[in-house]
């Protein structure tokens, strides 16, 4: 008998998920876009008459999206790929009658290398945690970004992901929250005190809203409340 062994690499796609989850989706008339950035993978979840349906597709690091009514941006280890929503093709997709979007790949821009992390539009500008730079950037054409805000603390904008900045709120449609795991202003600082060294900051206002936190992420405003991961 002969033992063909697979590596981790062959190993299908696969996933988990409680008996309500679909449920869930149903009574919210919503599908769900997840990224993990360690399977390289963008996943749609999607309710199917009961039954959870995951559909994969394949990006170099996938971490943040920002969605903005037919604009869709995915920020990957090199790119930020922006997908428009095309109501020509949608109708067209096997199952037919079955599809309610359907986006297309228009652009892809090259920003190198820069652990880009969360990220929003804000109008038709999209924003995004550059979190290898330490700071909150926009698109370029001529550069790998714009820089647009940085921690007071951080005195330069360097390659060193300083203090992991990570999280990117917004509040009355404006930048408004960030987290970050740490208020080190030396290369990769932020872990010597991973358990307690996160922040919540007020971007408009420089102030340290909150401070002692445990790898801090995701700031969304919502029903007058800051909730924070």
């Amino acid at each position: 008998m002969s033992v063909h062994s697979v590596t981790p690499d062959q190993q299908p796609l696969r996933s988990l998920h409680t008996n309500t989850f679909p449920q869930l989706l149903e009574e919210l008339n919503i599908s769900l876009l997840v990224t993990t950035y360690q399977a390289g993978k963008l996943v749609a979840l999607r309710a199917d008459n009961g039954v959870l349906n995951t559909h994969f597709r394949s990006f170099s690091k996938p971490m943040g999206l920002a969605l903005n009514g037919p604009q869709l941006a995915i920020g990957t280890q090199h790119e930020i790929w922006e997908y428009h929503a095309n109501d020509a093709v949608r109708p067209k997709m096997e199952p037919v009658g079955r599809c309610d979007s359907c986006f297309m790949p228009r652009v892809g821009h090259v920003t190198g290398d820069m652990h880009i992390h969360e990220m929003e539009w804000v109008g038709d500008e999209l924003w995004f945690v550059n979190t290898l730079f330490s700071c909150l950037a926009i698109r370029s054409i001529q550069y790998s970004f714009i820089p647009r805000w940085q921690p007071p603390f951080i005195t330069s904008l360097a390659p060193e992901d300083r203090c992991h900045l990570n999280g990117l709120g917004l509040r009355e449609g404006k930048i408004r929250y960030v987290t970050a795991l740490g208020q080190s202003d030396e290369q990769g600082g932020w872990r010597t005190n991973k358990k307690s060294g996160g922040i919540v900051m007020d971007v408009t206002t420089n102030e340290l809203l909150l401070s002692g936190l445990a790898m801090p992420h995701s700031p969304r405003w919502y029903d007058q409340k800051l909730w924070v991961l």
